[in-house]
């Protein structure tokens, strides 16, 4: 996915990784008593040894090629000697590579006969850690590994790499993505902290999800995200589906003192976690018995009221910003009611509360210089003292706080206290250090921040601390074939829509992990991309050059937004 040397073959830009988690094979059946963590690298799956006619360059490759993690990775095992076989030990993280060369290498002196060097030349995608979440690791890779010739006639590897390396396109066969859901900043409802798991054996593949809830957000995550099992509680029993009737059961351990509601959130994590690995209803128990009082079978249906959408309402429609104004984004394009709408304000750019009743718009104030007002759809919108010569589009985060960027430096954050609407500094230190941020918007669960920074594509969670907010951990998604990002929304709870300055692929879909990009069609589009924006469904909206453009999936053609507003107008939806 990303960019190779220049020697390489360009990589598919549209392949799905899902990676493997660290968790012990467990039986079928059980009693009821404590199980261990399932862990996929000592499950039993059958796996194929290498031809006995490779030649060295093609173990090697193969070797590479070899994702499943099943019985401590016996396929890659197959492909060293005996003595590698038994003794290597990669370490937790596992690297994941593209564009993957096998070449001779030169050796430093003369060798023996039947012993050859292999040189390993990749592209680094990003690595799989220890609790199952993808990091970004781009750069070159090589290693060199000895190949030897067995008694039997075979060539194995002597000397293999001392961490796991593996190729993507292995993975997209092995693994899938999972979304471990968590409580969001305030524990209203649930969010997705995605993860990646091997799809097989499948009869574990719910128990391992389960095991990744149980265990906790993602590092990164850990300080944004929430969750209501209590510390200690584990699955009591296997995560399978029950005798006769074909609910999965999930029996957990004992919660202690835990209310009624923390109950119901407990159940929508763990449904909301399941229903990507199972299409079964849930039977929720404590110790044996129903988790709770009045239901005992869930389906996620059941628990819709605990789910934050990340996408905007459908009945809300859109708004823009069109000759300074803010106009409704309907077949007639009517501006709002009240002086953002009739033109008293010079609005440049604005945002809607998700839930539609509030306007926040950063204002022209004097030919150098912008204000960010906010105040009651439809009414006057009073200055909040926060002025500089630019301002973000304003983003929000629930309906009483709006957030934007002021100068390309300070992020600051409105709130709607019993006093008030008041300005407050956000911290964002973490942020590469004297960079412009040019755009920043928040999921709509309020946990994550993505931003442009320096044409970089930078996510980060969203912590609250005592007060205050922080943006903890940002990681840089690193950009296919070098192109800058010029502006981003969030597509849905997973993903975000971006813009780049690229002719080929001006316009991606990306996991919110970096993981995967895929690329809308170019057709119709022209440079320059002005701005994006996501409406429901998800829907694409993007303004070039010359006309401003819709679409539905990365798949589909563009089609020209209705009504016609000029390419200079900003359309916005609620959140």
């Amino acid at each position: 996915m990303m960019v190779g040397r220049a020697t390489r073959w360009l990589a598919v830009l549209s392949v799905l990784l899902v990676p493997l988690t660290a968790c012990a094979s467990i039986p079928e059946e059980s009693d009821p008593v404590a199980v261990r963590e399932a862990d996929e690298r000592n499950t039993t799956t059958e796996v194929t040894p290498p031809p006995d006619n490779l030649d060295p360059l093609g173990l090697v490759r193969r070797f590479v090629d070899s994702a499943a993690p099943a019985s401590n990775y016996e396929a890659a095992r197959l492909h060293l000697d005996d003595l590698q076989a038994k003794q290597w030990s990669p370490g937790p993280d596992l690297l994941i590579v593209d564009n993957v060369d096998t070449i001779p290498a030169p050796p430093p002196e003369p060798l023996p006969e039947g012993v050859q060097l292999v040189t390993v030349q990749a592209d680094r995608i990003g690595r799989l850690l220890k609790d199952s979440s993808f990091a970004p690791d781009v750069g070159e890779y090589e290693t060199t590994v000895r190949v030897e010739l067995q008694p039997d006639g075979k060539w194995r590897i002597a000397s293999p790499p001392a961490e796991m390396v593996v190729s993507r396109d292995a993975f997209s066969s092995v693994y899938r993505s999972v979304p471990i859901y968590f409580l969001d900043h305030d524990s209203t409802g649930v969010v997705p902290d995605l993860r990646y798991v091997a799809s097989q054996p499948a009869s574990t593949l719910p128990r391992r999800v389960i095991d990744l809830l149980t265990a906790g957000p993602s590092e990164r995550m850990q300080s944004a995200l929430r969750t209501a099992i209590p510390p200690g509680v584990h699955p009591r029993t296997n995560t399978s589906e029950a005798t006769g009737d074909g609910a999965l059961e999930v029996n957990l351990s004992k919660l202690g003192e835990v209310s009624d509601e923390k109950r119901w959130l407990i159940a929508a994590q763990v449904v909301f976690t399941l229903q990507k690995v199972s299409n079964a209803r849930v039977r929720l128990q404590e110790e044996g018995m129903p988790l709770l009082s009045t239901e005992q079978d869930l389906w996620p249906t059941d628990l819709t009221r605990y789910e934050i959408d990340n996408m905007p309402r459908q009945d809300l429609g859109g708004l823009a910003v069109i000759d300074e104004r803010i106009k409704r984004l309907d077949s007639r394009a009517d501006p709002i009611p009240g002086p953002a709408g009739s033109g008293e304000y010079q609005v440049l750019r604005a945002g809607q509360s998700p839930d539609g009743r509030k306007i926040a718009a950063v204002t022209r104030r004097s030919p150098d210089e912008v204000v960010l007002r906010v105040g009651p759809y439809g009414e006057s919108l009073p200055e909040l003292g926060a002025l500089g010569s630019f301002m973000s589009k304003p983003t929000w985060r629930g309906n009483d706080e709006v957030w934007t960027v002021i100068g390309g430096r300070d992020v600051i954050r409105a709130r709607n206290g019993d006093s008030g609407w008041s300005v407050q500094r956000v911290d964002s230190a973490q942020f590469p250090g004297g960079r412009q941020i040019a755009d920043l918007r928040l999921s709509r669960d309020g946990t994550r921040a993505a931003a442009v920074i320096d044409g970089k594509l930078v996510v980060s969670a969203v912590a609250d601390r005592d007060g205050s907010v922080v943006l903890e951990r940002p990681t840089t998604l690193p950009t296919p074939q070098g192109s800058q990002i010029l502006g981003l929304e969030w597509r849905d709870k997973e993903s975000l829509a971006v813009i780049t300055d690229s002719n080929g692929f001006p316009v991606y879909d990306v996991s919110v992990d970096g993981f995967r990009w895929r690329p809308y069609t170019s057709a119709n589009l022209g440079q320059p991309m002005k701005t994006i924006t996501v409406g429901p469904g998800p829907t694409v909206i993007v303004a070039d050059r010359s006309s401003i453009w819709s679409s539905p999936e990365p798949s589909d053609v563009w089609s020209l937004l209705e009504p016609r507003i000029g390419s200079s107008s900003l359309p916005f939806f609620p959140g």
